[in-house]
């Protein structure tokens, strides 16, 4: 009976052991990762800005880890497509996501998403931070934020604005814009930030929440007006346009971002390590000047770091997505 006591209990203090050191070494990365090119998906078409901030980040990894990062742009479902590819993806570090934060909108939107942000993902870093830019059309005479509000106050309904999607983060801007002004304003949802500063132009579309550098030229020719930006910081392209905050207007700092991701299960010291290299390429002198000139703020966080703003942004667009009954099928 002794016996039998001592077998069975060092039995499972065995079992235990091994249990213990199959999850230690399934966190160890391969001592020789990356020994083959890494894919980087982008859920967007090729030639748009997140396209091209991707590209940066991929030639710099490149260099940095020894391997070729090739972009794989994967377009469509505002970015599902892209998305769902990398959850299915195996959890080897060869397959990286380079998301907006739609990652984080879009199970908030659709129904049937898909996936889930937190749960089939491992955040790497955010590796920028783009601010965009409340812009009106010249046919309305007014130049600052102030004059906008006034204006849309005395015609409840009458003003409209462009975004790039529904929603889309310039939709979502919008809706706190109105709560916070006090205003109502006729939404023109667009595929694409392309066509709706098309339309500012010709003077369909009143206004438009669109990015600084998709805007600026436009606006440095006097066709447009830049009057306010979100954000708590002025954007990089638009360096003289105050923010919402600074002209009293609350509930507009939350920033668009670029998140960098693995599927779920890779080992943490590969997402580390990808995460430190991240940093490293976009916050170089000379990969940093070509992030700011896309208007995108370069950042390169940890990954505890992504994680906690993407739960803070998260909790604040599901408020008012559910408060405006914001759904797409």
């Amino acid at each position: 009976m002794h016996n039998s006591k001592f077998t069975r209990r060092h039995a499972l203090a065995l079992a235990a052991a091994l249990a213990t050191g199959s999850s230690a070494f399934a966190q160890q990365p391969p001592t020789t990762w990356p020994d083959k090119p890494i894919r980087m998906i982008v859920p967007y078409a090729a030639g748009g800005g997140t396209d091209v901030f991707a590209r940066i980040v991929a030639e710099g990894l490149g260099k940095r880890l020894g391997q070729s990062v090739i972009v794989d742009n994967r377009p469509g479902g505002n970015g599902q497509i892209g998305i769902t590819a990398v959850q299915r993806a195996p959890a080897d570090g060869y397959t990286v996501l380079f998301s907006l934060t739609s990652i984080i909108q879009n199970p908030l939107l659709y129904p049937n998403a898909g996936f889930d942000p937190f749960k089939d993902f491992v955040p790497v870093s955010e590796a920028g931070r783009l601010p965009i830019v409340f812009t009106v059309s010249n046919k309305l005479g007014v130049d600052t934020l102030d004059g906008f509000v006034k204006l849309a106050r005395a015609a409840p309904g009458k003003y409209s604005y462009g975004s790039y999607g529904n929603g889309s983060s310039a939709h979502l801007y919008a809706e706190v814009l109105q709560d916070a002004a006090g205003i109502q304003l006729l939404h023109v949802p667009y595929k694409g930030e392309a066509p709706a500063i098309t339309d500012l132009l010709g003077g369909t579309v009143d206004a438009v929440f669109v990015s600084a550098k998709g805007v600026g030229p436009h606006v440095a020719a006097g066709k447009a007006k830049s009057i306010a930006v979100v954000g708590t910081a002025r954007a990089p392209l638009a360096a003289g346009v105050p923010t919402f905050k600074e002209q009293g207007f609350a509930g507009m700092e939350s920033v668009g971002w670029f998140g960098i991701y693995l599927p779920a299960g890779t080992p943490q010291p590969i997402a580390q390590r990808l995460s430190t290299e991240v940093a490293q390429v976009v916050q170089s002198p000379e990969q940093a000047a070509r992030i700011e000139g896309l208007g995108v703020i370069p950042v390169g966080s940890t990954p505890a770091q992504l994680t906690a703003t993407m739960r803070a942004d998260h909790a604040r667009w599901k408020q008012v997505i559910q408060a405006k009954n914001i759904r797409l099928d």
